[in-house]
């Protein structure tokens, strides 16, 4: 048996609709794996999927008493455990990730095709374009995303400068900007230090992203910017995709990352791990519960990541 979380999509509230399914597990073809999913974590592009403000619907879904119901979810990590007879570059045992959008990985087992993954990893292969000397400014710097920015870009000798919004106490405060600069960031900044220091002066500021889509701080950090620098968007646009690198370059970076993270060079951000484990009295309500604090998204908080076991 599987379990799936589901959602009565195009629903006008359909997070009130999320419940917890137990169903037979999939059955899978010649050309597609059978995964059971190992840890998956709840994004801010899963509320734009499950409320509709998303380009790409979810993939995949369940008839659950007569009614077809959603799988939200895109991202997630796992292991192959079956595999169909025309399956040529992926193994019973493989630890894979979802390159592909919207395929629904908050449930335990899924069947996919081979194209919808990236088997980690065997060989390091390196991309980056910064150059030395160049400095990054980003806001919402205590997310996962801004978290490994300020570690990848120190290995190439490129600052970062990371934009935070103040915190209740001086304490809280400190604490924080200690924690972002001991992960890489160079200098910390609340968004009301950003307007009065003089600390930028004479940095190379050349990328300024912008993930909080404030258009008052996004001006201000865009003055911020040496001349030709540029001003990111930090949402990425569904048509150009999460990344528009070839396949073989998706995977020379998840090699690149799985590398790093076993030197212990990077190091992921607190994450507050959420166990999912088939049969455990109420689960439903331990995951409805991660999911409202991620979708609460309260500042500081930390993101949720489904564990399973």
């Amino acid at each position: 048996m599987s379990d799936s979380l589901v959602f009565p999509f195009g629903s006008p509230e359909p997070l009130k609709g999320l419940r917890l399914v137990a169903h037979p597990r999939p059955t899978y073809g010649p050309d597609q794996v059978l995964v059971q999913f190992l840890a998956v974590p709840i994004n801010p592009l899963d509320f734009l999927v499950i409320h509709g403000k998303y380009p790409i619907k979810p993939q995949s879904s369940i008839v659950d008493a007569g009614e077809t119901l959603a799988i939200p979810g895109s991202d997630g990590a796992a292991r192959v455990v079956e595999v169909g007879s025309g399956i040529q570059h992926l193994a019973v045992g493989d630890l894979v990730v979802l390159r592909t959008h919207c395929k629904g990985t908050w449930r335990t087992h899924a069947v996919l095709g081979e194209d919808d993954l990236i088997r980690l990893p065997s060989t390091l292969r390196e991309y980056c374009s910064l150059e030395p000397g160049d400095w990054i400014m980003q806001n919402a710097a205590t997310g996962t995303i801004s978290h490994f920015v300020s570690q990848f870009a120190p290995l190439y000798g490129v600052g970062v400068i990371s934009v935070i919004r103040n915190r209740a106490n001086a304490n809280e405060l400190e604490r924080t900007k200690r924690s972002l600069r001991s992960h890489g960031a160079s200098l910390v900044l609340t968004e009301e230090e950003l307007h009065s220091t003089n600390a930028l002066d004479g940095k190379r500021v050349v990328l300024a992203i912008d993930s909080i889509s404030d258009d008052d701080l996004a001006r201000h950090m865009a003055t911020r910017l040496t001349p030709g620098g540029t001003l990111s968007d930090g949402w990425i646009s569904p048509s150009e995709g999460i990344f528009r690198g070839a396949g073989p370059q998706q995977e020379a970076l998840f090699e690149w990352f799985a590398k790093l993270l076993a030197q212990g060079t990077l190091k992921a951000p607190a994450l507050e791990y959420v166990g999912w484990k088939r049969g455990t009295p109420s689960l439903e309500e331990t995951l409805r519960e991660a999911i409202r604090r991620a979708h609460e998204g309260a500042v500081g908080s930390r993101k949720q990541i489904f564990v399973f076991e």
